[in-house]
């Protein structure tokens, strides 16, 4: 189930990045939405070779439902 966390992921990070400025953003806003990008990378490449726990990303599966959804209450309390 990596597919529907990365799709949520990535349009979240494509979502925020724009919002920071996107390629106008000053330099810390753009370091920023690089250190995302490189974190994002770090967690897809785990995700796709099984470094993580079924806990873990059942957990973030439903982080992203909830995300999707536009659930932010329960979003909020999955840990």
């Amino acid at each position: 189930h990596q597919v529907p966390i990365v799709n949520t992921l990535t349009r979240l990070f494509n979502e925020t990045s724009e919002a920071l400025g996107g390629p106008r953003a000053n330099v810390p806003k753009k370091q920023e939405i690089e250190d995302n990008s490189k974190k994002l990378g770090g967690l897809f490449a785990k995700l796709n070779n099984g470094d993580i726990s079924k806990t873990a990303s059942d957990k973030l599966l439903q982080l992203c439902q909830a995300i999707d959804i536009g659930d932010f209450k329960n979003a909020l309390q999955i840990q």
